[in-house]
């Protein structure tokens, strides 16, 4: 990634880190256990740490938020937003958004060049399944991808590594996929 930074989160960052150093080197060097106060100002460094660390890079002033700007235009440029969130059933706005930009199309595998505008963001792996609400596991699909393929004819469909799709019939005596086979030796 390449963008600003935001140096106020970053001089913060630093500072704490050399304070989490510095609480480190003086309670494992006694070979005793750390008093109950070390541990709790430990833990409480520790999280101050990760907040600036997200701040530095997600903040308004923020990496992310100068690449999501340059990218998307001044007005999407306001505060970052979670792009995986555990499992929610509904899919919030900050990855459906990311997920309409990434796909611009239904994904399904053949190729199906329904706009954006005619598609629904699908989970790709049910929460019963382990799935998460998270741009990696979300895929754009048509109302006949999703709705019928998927939910009423109990298709699959996987998101590849690489960005293509799969997609099985229940039996599995149907594969199909949005990309060639690989090319052979040439």
């Amino acid at each position: 990634m390449t963008g600003d930074v935001n140096p106020a989160a970053l001089d913060d960052l630093v500072r704490l880190c050399v304070d989490l150093d510095k609480l480190h080197r003086t309670t494992d060097g006694g070979g005793s256990a750390p008093a109950a106060d070390t541990s709790r100002a430990r833990e409480a460094l520790e999280q101050a740490v990760i907040g600036k660390a997200v701040d530095l890079l997600s903040g308004p002033g923020g990496l992310a938020s100068f690449l999501r700007r340059r990218q998307l235009g001044a007005r999407l440029g306001g505060p970052s937003l979670p792009l995986d969130v555990g499992y929610s059933e509904t899919i919030p706005a900050g990855i459906r958004n990311a997920v309409i930009l990434r796909d611009r199309h239904c994904q399904w595998a053949g190729r199906c060049s329904q706009p954006a505008s005619a598609c629904q963001v699908h989970h790709v792996k049910h929460k019963a399944n382990g799935g998460a609400t998270s741009v990696r596991q979300c895929v754009l699909l048509c109302f006949f991808h999703h709705q019928v393929m998927i939910h009423r004819w109990g298709w699959t469909l996987v998101l590849n590594p690489d960005g293509t799709t799969t997609a099985w019939n229940p039996d599995k005596t149907k594969v199909l996929h949005s990309h060639g086979p690989p090319a052979g030796p040439g």
